[in-house]
Protein backbone atom coordinates (compact mmCIF):
# COMPACT_ATOMS: atom_id res chain seq x y z
CA UNK A 1 0.00 0.00 0.00
CA UNK A 2 1.73 3.32 -1.16
CA UNK A 3 2.19 5.99 1.96
CA UNK A 4 -0.01 8.98 1.68
CA UNK A 5 1.64 12.11 1.47
CA UNK A 6 0.39 15.00 3.56
CA UNK A 7 -0.36 17.97 1.63
CA UNK A 8 -2.33 21.33 2.50
CA UNK A 9 -4.50 23.95 0.35
CA UNK A 10 -2.99 26.66 -0.83
CA UNK A 11 -5.33 29.48 -2.21
CA UNK A 12 -4.60 30.39 -5.60
CA UNK A 13 -6.97 33.03 -6.74
CA UNK A 14 -9.95 34.45 -4.43
CA UNK A 15 -12.83 37.11 -5.41
CA UNK A 16 -16.37 37.34 -4.95
CA UNK A 17 -16.78 34.57 -7.80
CA UNK A 18 -14.77 32.28 -6.77
CA UNK A 19 -12.08 30.25 -5.06
CA UNK A 20 -9.43 28.69 -6.74
CA UNK A 21 -7.13 26.29 -4.52
CA UNK A 22 -4.47 24.18 -5.14
CA UNK A 23 -2.53 21.27 -3.64
CA UNK A 24 0.66 21.71 -2.31
CA UNK A 25 2.55 19.00 -0.82
CA UNK A 26 4.35 18.82 2.56
CA UNK A 27 7.94 19.97 1.74
CA UNK A 28 7.18 21.65 -1.71
CA UNK A 29 7.20 25.25 -1.73
CA UNK A 30 4.98 25.34 -5.02
CA UNK A 31 1.54 24.19 -5.07
CA UNK A 32 0.57 21.52 -7.88
CA UNK A 33 -0.85 24.09 -10.08
CA UNK A 34 2.34 26.53 -10.15
CA UNK A 35 4.16 23.24 -10.55
CA UNK A 36 1.86 22.82 -13.49
CA UNK A 37 2.46 25.99 -14.67
CA UNK A 38 6.56 26.23 -14.57
CA UNK A 39 6.38 22.90 -16.60
CA UNK A 40 4.30 23.63 -19.31
CA UNK A 41 3.92 27.62 -19.69
CA UNK A 42 7.60 27.45 -21.94
CA UNK A 43 6.27 23.72 -23.70
CA UNK A 44 6.20 25.30 -27.72
CA UNK A 45 4.77 21.69 -28.62
CA UNK A 46 1.94 22.16 -26.14
CA UNK A 47 2.08 25.96 -25.83
CA UNK A 48 -1.87 26.04 -27.44
CA UNK A 49 -3.61 24.04 -25.27
CA UNK A 50 -1.40 25.46 -22.19
CA UNK A 51 -2.84 29.03 -23.25
CA UNK A 52 -6.62 27.43 -24.19
CA UNK A 53 -6.85 25.99 -19.91
CA UNK A 54 -5.59 29.20 -18.77
CA UNK A 55 -7.98 31.06 -20.86
CA UNK A 56 -10.44 28.82 -19.05
CA UNK A 57 -9.72 29.38 -15.81
CA UNK A 58 -9.26 32.96 -16.09
CA UNK A 59 -12.65 32.94 -17.52
CA UNK A 60 -13.69 30.71 -14.14
CA UNK A 61 -11.94 33.34 -12.04
CA UNK A 62 -14.05 35.89 -13.64
CA UNK A 63 -17.20 34.87 -13.87
CA UNK A 64 -17.43 32.31 -11.16
CA UNK A 65 -17.62 28.29 -11.63
CA UNK A 66 -20.31 28.49 -13.43
CA UNK A 67 -22.23 24.75 -14.65
CA UNK A 68 -22.04 26.14 -18.49
CA UNK A 69 -18.37 25.99 -17.93
CA UNK A 70 -18.12 21.82 -17.62
CA UNK A 71 -18.96 19.34 -20.32
CA UNK A 72 -22.14 17.68 -19.31
CA UNK A 73 -21.44 14.68 -21.53
CA UNK A 74 -18.19 13.67 -19.72
CA UNK A 75 -18.23 11.04 -17.12
CA UNK A 76 -15.83 11.44 -14.32
CA UNK A 77 -15.27 9.49 -11.42
CA UNK A 78 -13.63 10.75 -8.91
CA UNK A 79 -12.80 8.46 -5.80
CA UNK A 80 -10.93 9.94 -2.46
CA UNK A 81 -9.61 7.21 -0.15
CA UNK A 82 -8.41 9.49 1.88
CA UNK A 83 -7.90 12.91 2.06
CA UNK A 84 -6.90 15.08 5.51
CA UNK A 85 -6.87 19.02 5.28
CA UNK A 86 -4.24 19.97 7.45
CA UNK A 87 -4.26 23.62 7.17
CA UNK A 88 -5.17 26.55 4.71
CA UNK A 89 -2.22 29.15 3.45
Amino acid sequence: MPTMKKATLKTIEQNDNVSLYSICFDGNNESEFENFLLKFRDNAKLNSDFRIILFALEKIIDKGALERFSDRKAKCRTEFRQCRLIQEN
